[in-house]
């Protein structure tokens, strides 16, 4: 898994023949090799011009024994093409890579506590090596995939499979989007679950939901819906009040929800167990919308001096989640105390003002009158369009946000 010949002819080309061929110190295993390789890495931050006397000047030692060994690296290249060296030294490397990793799993597995993290974090690492010879698309290869984009989306322009089903909020956001992350904020009572659970029922009748609750129980949840579904008071379920045509209702609902592709887990208790379950089920092609409630009850596994450090990665990693396997998540939040009155503001974020940062956009739901039903939808930030507010009724008993009639 090693040729130092294939190592000279790469360095050769970068240095006497100004190839631009992406290397990394750990590509290379001969010592003086790693070390031209290390000073053509720092050459290029600096954007400074390779050549053989730059090169020189990084490398501490006999210079006149580093001038002459640069000066002999291609003294063994035959019919060597550049590319063919450099694959050749990229396979070499990945081939390393992988030995490590798997001696690295026969060392560490047995001592691991959760198996499913453990198995998900070696992929992304198998993943990263894979990706090690992906060469970077170049602006104009960037400029057809993104009018590619447009095209799709002007094919798609009448799919609302995306769409949360408050006809107002879809009018200013066109519904959701991948890669996008969105907060939803509120205080206690003011619907969060209900709206989310809405969106949730609304799109998994042609995508494919996920709703992870780290506060209600399935049977909480589902109660919600059915209540939704059926227009049968939540709290006459509850009590056990029913009278005899609640029972047909509830039948007729509950057939009309088991038909969509919706997955409640109430399991999930960190962002990493967010991550395996979310990664496992893309690769199925059964994910298309994930729904956190909420993201202060996440963990993180790893170590923190302050809660408002583990938020902030909880929230990075939920926007590079996103990205990564091309969904829209949504993810709600409780706000600060201070905004139990008038209208939240993205200060009002609770814990954490990475939140604002890393969202894409920010829902906030309240009440501008106490004494009626109606509920504010306010999109305070939104990164591609104009923010706004939308007003709906909020039906507390029947677990529903009804549209206002114009």
């Amino acid at each position: 898994m090693y040729d130092e010949e294939i190592e000279k002819a790469v360095l050769y080309y970068i240095i006497f023949k100004n190839e631009e061929l992406d290397i990394e110190e750990s590509d290379f295993i001969n010592i003086k090799n790693k070390l031209i390789a290390k000073a053509i890495e720092e050459l290029k931050l600096e954007k400074e011009e390779i050549s053989i006397l730059s090169v020189q000047s990084k490398i501490k030692g006999n210079q006149k024994q580093i001038l002459e060994y640069i000066s002999n690296l291609g003294n063994n290249i035959y019919g060597i093409t550049a590319e063919g060296c450099y694959n050749r030294l990229k396979e070499l490397s990945k081939k390393r890579k992988v030995f490590e990793l798997a001696q690295s799993i026969l060392s560490n597995v047995t001592e691991e506590e959760n198996i499913d993290i453990y198995i998900q974090d070696c992929i992304d690492k198998l993943n990263n090596i894979e990706k090690i010879n992906t060469k970077e698309k170049t602006f104009i290869e960037q400029i057809a995939e993104t009018t590619s984009e447009i095209e799709k989306n002007y094919n798609n322009r009448n799919d609302y499979s995306l769409y949360t089903g408050i006809f107002d909020l879809d009018k200013l956001t066109c519904g959701l989007h991948n890669q996008e992350l969105t907060i939803i904020g509120a205080r206690p009572g003011m619907g969060k679950t209900t709206l989310t659970l809405q969106i949730a029922q609304n799109i998994a009748k042609e995508k494919n939901v996920v709703f992870a609750s780290l506060e209600m129980s399935q049977t909480q949840l589902i109660q919600k819906m059915i209540a939704k579904q059926s227009i049968v008071n939540s709290y006459k379920m509850r009590l056990g009040t029913l009278e005899e045509g609640d029972w047909e209702k509830i039948a007729r609902a509950s057939i009309q929800l088991s038909e969509l592709n919706l997955t409640i887990n109430t399991r999930v208790r960190t962002i990493q167990d967010i991550e395996v379950i979310a990664k496992r089920l893309k690769n199925k092609g059964k994910l298309d919308l994930l729904i956190i409630d909420y993201i202060q009850l996440l963990k993180s596994q790893g170590k923190f001096n302050l809660r408002e450090q583990e938020v902030a990665e909880i929230s990075r990693r939920l926007k590079l989640l996103s990205l990564e396997i091309n969904i829209p998540i949504i993810a709600l939040c409780q706000l600060n105390r201070n905004a139990n009155t008038g209208e939240p503001t993205l200060a009002d974020l609770r814990e954490s003002g990475s939140l604002e940062q890393d969202a894409d956009n920010i829902i906030f739901i309240y009440k501008e009158n106490e004494e009626d039903n109606i509920t504010t939808l306010k999109l305070a930030k939104q990164r591609a369009g104009d923010i706004g507010k939308v007003k709906v009724k909020f039906n507390k008993q029947l677990s529903t946000f009804v549209n206002l009639v114009r």
